[in-house]
């Protein structure tokens, strides 16, 4: 009897564990998507809403078209240099002001100074805070920047804005940036 028990609950076992996880069943969509990110040049891992905005679902970012004085100009899809970097979305207002919202994968020591790679190992520790901010001058065009960065769901995200000829840019787009869904 008791080996007719442990035959039974072995045979249990096998079938739960061969059995797909309800949890992540595959997207019947995919074919369909990938197809339409070819056509649309959406980077992988991001799509386009029926508005026009653009939606990254793994860190909950998304890309309005306008917000604040601010509208979309692109999406830059990841390069060959920056594979970290799973998208930019570009914004300008009507003042040379120019916007920023880059969704990136955490890589230790990552950045152009060692403050950007101290700021993402702080955002990626369990005590982190909610957001760190740094200030800095674009090495292209000389403009002022602010970055915001905050960490959802495993990826950092940095919001920034640039303002060329003005020692502190506005700090409006960034902040605001981190607080949309």
């Amino acid at each position: 009897m008791r080996l007719g028990r442990s035959i039974v609950a072995a045979y249990a076992l096998l079938v739960v564990a061969s059995t797909p996880s309800l949890a992540d069943p595959p997207n019947p969509l995919s074919p369909v998507t990938s197809v339409l990110q070819a056509i649309t040049g959406t980077p992988v891992g991001w799509s386009r809403n029926l508005d026009g905005s653009y939606n990254h679902p793994q860190s909950g970012v998304l890309c309005p078209n306008s917000f604040k004085s601010f509208a979309f100009k692109e999406l830059s899809p990841p390069s060959a240099d920056n594979p970290n970097i799973l998208g930019v979305c570009r914004y300008q207002d009507g003042e040379g002001r120019t916007g920023a919202i880059r969704v990136r994968k955490y890589v230790e020591g990552w950045g152009s100074d060692m403050s950007i790679a101290d700021n993402d190992k702080a955002l990626m520790a369990a005590d982190a805070p909610p957001m760190l901010m740094r200030a800095s001058v674009d090495r292209k065009t000389g403009a002022s920047r602010l970055t915001v960065t905050t960490m959802r769901n495993g990826y950092l995200i940095d919001c920034s804005v640039a303002q060329i000829e003005h020692f502190r840019p506005r700090g409006d787009f960034p902040l605001y940036c981190t607080t949309i869904p």
